[in-house]
């Protein structure tokens, strides 16, 4: 194919799939309709063919992806219904845990996988605290299982947890239930072993570090869930840093770049590359090895790769590329999951948008030591990309973010570093406390108390209950004409 050509085809195969998903996700499309579409398509092309081949033929292709996408939706959403339909509402079932359980103080929470009449699904179980299960034992379920509900957030919006919960395959759930141990550890035998080895990691760095300073290196280390109280949780969103301890491409993407940046100073740039890869790597082996760490991974790995290797345009279409498969694999992803939505639209702003923003003339104003100016030029170049998502999402928008995000960003990997250090010091020698340990106590102890001061403020965020669909359309579409009219400079960054 004609170099003139080759971003067409490729941009244009990728996009029509992804709106035939994104269409089909939020209206049901007929099968004639489909028909009607091909039909039209094929004969709008045969009147274009005589005097425009290449766009003919470009216009037939993106419409069969286009219906391809809606198809491929369909085939998802058909199997999720002849999975409720294969399944009753019987009282008692057996499966095994696929997911590691989620413990709070009087409960855990475990998604367990059962089979019936050659179809199988995910069931979320709350049930007593005790005894705990571990992923890959075999249980007995015993209470009502129900189909889940949407619910009304304290934003005032309403969240789609029947989607969210599907696009996990979790179709139903069953709260108190009665579970038994029926086989311990019948499941896959590396994922256990990952477990395992978080698990005496998370006991490590609990011996050395008290909350809640405990809880944000949990966070920060392993993207562990729940380990920072309620409160505290409430003004990390407040400030635009919850991305530090939610895991997404997002975060990891934000700091393994810091790494990056800072080991530049010191190392020739492959090396410092390959130490960000590989805590990338390492950081997703540790939380696990989930569905939902290593896409975040291969977002970070993209994101990091373009910003250090000054090949945007190649990592933009590769970033395309990795979406199209992970949608393909699962449909629902695309509108259900947060993560996935958050990674990319990140990814893409970090990669296309940092060259941009670091041309502001405020931002050169911050220092290149440590890598400050890129660091923040970083933040705020993600922070304008995913703004209006979030806004239509969680409705919160903090106004201290880019602030706090730069007072805080630049001690991340010293933290992380130092932090994991002191854990795996403390899992060999198990003296309980060491100057490391101090250390990584100093740096926690500044970002939760910058975090605490500034989520106190009154008008650290304003809470937006309701923001049309449209207005964030709008202002996707001008950020995508700035950056198309800024193209030249993004290549050449």
């Amino acid at each position: 194919m004609h170099p003139r050509y080759s971003d067409t085809f490729f941009f244009g195969v990728c996009i029509s799939f992804l709106l035939g998903v994104l269409l089909r996700s939020e209206l049901y499309i007929p099968f004639p309709v489909l028909i009607f579409i091909l039909i039209s398509a094929f004969s709008f092309c045969v009147f274009l063919f005589q005097t425009q081949r290449v766009y003919a033929l470009f216009i037939m292709l993106f419409s069969l992806c286009f219906v391809f996408g809606i198809v491929r939706f369909e085939m998802k959403d058909l199997h999720h219904k002849a999975v409720f339909q294969s399944f009753g509402l019987e009282s008692s079932y057996e499966g095994i845990v696929v997911d590691e359980p989620e413990y709070n103080n009087s409960y855990q929470r475990l998604i367990v996988k059962v089979s019936s009449e050659n179809h199988t699904a995910n069931i979320l179980v709350s049930t007593e605290r005790y005894p705990e299960f571990e992923i890959g034992d075999r249980v007995s379920l015993e209470g009502e299982i129900r189909y889940p509900e949407n619910f009304i957030t304290d934003t005032g919006k309403e969240f789609n947890y029947v989607e969210y919960l599907a696009n996990k395959n979790i179709l139903f759930t069953m709260s108190f239930a009665q579970v038994s141990l029926v086989e311990s550890r019948a499941g896959k035998h590396l994922e256990r072993i990952l477990i395992q080895i978080k698990h005496g990691f998370l006991n490590a760095i609990q011996r050395v570090t008290p909350e809640p300073q405990q809880g944000l290196l949990a966070g920060i280390l392993l993207g562990v869930q729940n380990g920072i109280n309620e409160d505290l949780e409430e003004k990390f969103i407040a400030t635009g840093t919850i991305h530090i301890v939610v895991l997404s491409g997002y975060n990891i993407t934000i700091i393994s770049e810091a790494i990056v940046k800072s080991l530049q100073r010191f190392f020739p740039e492959k090396l410092a590359l390959s130490f960000g890869s590989f805590g990338i790597v390492l950081f997703v082996l540790m939380t696990g090895a989930g569905t939902t760490s290593v896409r975040a991974g291969i977002m970070g790995l993209l994101g990091l790769l373009a910003r250090v290797t000054n090949r945007n345009y190649d990592i933009v279409r590769a970033l395309f590329f990795a979406g199209f498969l992970m949608v393909l694999l699962n449909p629902f992803a695309l509108v259900y999951d947060i993560s996935f939505q958050l990674s990319f639209i990140a990814t893409l702003g970090l990669i296309l948008v940092t060259p941009l923003v670091e041309r502001w003339r405020f931002v050169r104003l911050f220092p290149e030591r440590f890598a400050l100016r890129e660091i923040f030029a970083s933040t705020l170049a993600t922070q304008i990309t995913v703004l209006p998502f979030l806004l239509y999402k969680i409705g919160t928008l903090s106004i201290v973010a880019p602030l706090v995000n730069m007072l805080i960003l630049p001690f991340i990997p010293l933290a992380m570093g130092i932090g994991a250090l002191s854990g795996f010091l403390e899992m060999i020698t198990h003296i309980g406390s060491n100057p490391i340990s101090w250390i990584s106590f100093g740096l926690l102890h500044y970002i939760v108390s910058l975090v605490d001061w500034f989520g106190s403020l009154s008008f650290s965020a304003v809470v937006i209950k309701h923001i049309p669909l449209v207005f964030v359309l709008v202002l996707y579409i001008c950020i995508l004409i700035w950056i198309w009219k800024n193209k030249k400079v993004i290549l050449r960054f």
